[in-house]
């Protein structure tokens, strides 16, 4: 039944993304899209598979040419200091630390030399020259600081009317720069539901191209990050969302998984999924993935100024669903009167916002009194 579904689906990738233009129609020639995936901190094990499937991807539809920035080859893996067993002689232990202290200084030549290299690689692509042969990039799984040249002016050149797409860790990137922040939306701030569970998620806006793939509400095995407090959700039209009450373990806040947003004249998709190598090739992200570089790159237009009441409401849902797990309240009479509240008001969630932010910052065992104040807003008639 996988195997048929999985064929169904990918026939639906490759017919429906701008591969085979209708009669009449003018061919759109594929964009052209950066892909990097240099990390300078924590490497994904998806990251070859990810290439892979995005290479395929783009032939199949027609819709992209990948050209590649990678880690440069050939990386002598970091030396580990050795642990003195009690059967070695002081002397053959002074042997072992000088041939780790040799070993170190030749990873550190190496990781200098590497490092050049890489500069010398972002300087040429990132070039206000070379950038303008792109029309848009990919960040496939980035981490920490890349030696992007100048930050500001890609930033520039994204808002300019270019395609900005984020794969997974893309929020884990440039974490020092607030301007980077604004752009992809949010900050990576942990991962509590990790690769190896099934979490739920909620798709906010079925009939939208870039989610109606997804069921509404479904089940997936994938790593989900949290973000800091720089997300703003006046920024971005939140499409898919962890859904909190189906989930372990169950945080009072908003989890926001997939989104798009107008950046200047730009567009900005990005999605968290893609830690594991199974969501890689699974057809439905494929076809996720698919249609959101369709709509960042410009084959189609469809919905993306933000949707902060929708983001609220989802957050008030995961506050309730947390706070009646803590409390043994009655949390289908608590959401039941959440989306009677919401729906007789959709901007009621929004006021309540400061409120739930302060759970943020509280641990498990401090938060029964804002858990009690929430409720209690909740009861207020």
């Amino acid at each position: 039944m996988r195997g048929i579904l999985y064929l169904v689906v990918w026939a639906a990738v490759v017919a429906s993304v701008h591969g085979r233009p209708t009669a009449g129609a003018e061919p759109h020639k594929p964009a052209r899209l950066l892909v990097v995936s240099v990390t300078m901190g924590f490497r994904h094990a998806s990251i070859g598979t990810a290439e892979s499937v995005l290479e395929e991807l783009g032939r199949s539809t027609g819709l992209f040419h990948c050209d590649h920035l990678r880690m440069p080859p050939g990386r002598l893996p970091r030396p580990k200091p050795p642990k003195r067993p009690p059967d070695v002689s002081d002397e053959e232990w002074k042997a072992q630390e000088a041939g780790f202290k040799q070993a170190q200084e030749k990873f550190r030549r190496d990781e200098e030399a590497r490092q050049k290299l890489l500069a010398a690689e972002f300087a040429k692509v990132f070039s206000a020259a070379a950038l303008r042969d792109f029309d848009g990039v990919i960040f496939l799984s980035t981490t920490g600081e890349l030696p992007v040249p100048d930050l500001g002016a890609f930033l520039d050149w994204i808002k300019s009317g270019k395609a900005f797409i984020g794969f997974h860790a893309a929020t884990d990137t440039f974490k020092s720069s607030d301007a980077y922040c604004d752009m992809i939306g949010g900050h990576f701030a942990g991962h509590p539901w990790g690769s190896g569970g099934e979490h739920a998620f909620v798709v906010h806006e079925p009939g939208h191209r870039v989610t109606a793939m997804f069921p509404e509400r479904f089940r997936w095995k994938d790593e989900i990050y949290q973000y800091d407090l720089r997300y703003k959700p006046e920024n971005l039209r939140v499409l898919v969302s962890l859904d909190m009450q189906a989930s372990t373990p169950q945080e009072p806040w908003h989890v926001p998984v997939a989104w798009v947003r107008d950046y200047g004249k730009g567009r900005v998709f990005a999605t968290n999924f893609g830690h594991n190598e199974a969501t890689w090739r699974e057809p439905m992200f494929q076809k996720h993935m698919a249609e959101g570089i369709a709509w960042a790159v410009g084959r189609f237009d469809a919905p993306s100024a933000p949707n902060p009441e929708v983001q609220a409401a989802e957050y008030l849902r995961s506050v309730v669903a947390a706070a009646a797990a803590a409390t043994q309240a009655d949390a289908a009479a608590l959401r039941g009167k959440v989306d009677a509240k919401i729906a007789k008001d959709p901007t009621w969630a929004v006021g309540l916002r400061p409120m739930l932010l302060e759970l943020r910052g509280r641990k498990p065992e401090e938060r029964a009194a804002a858990y009690a104040q929430v409720i209690a807003a909740i009861e207020k008639p």
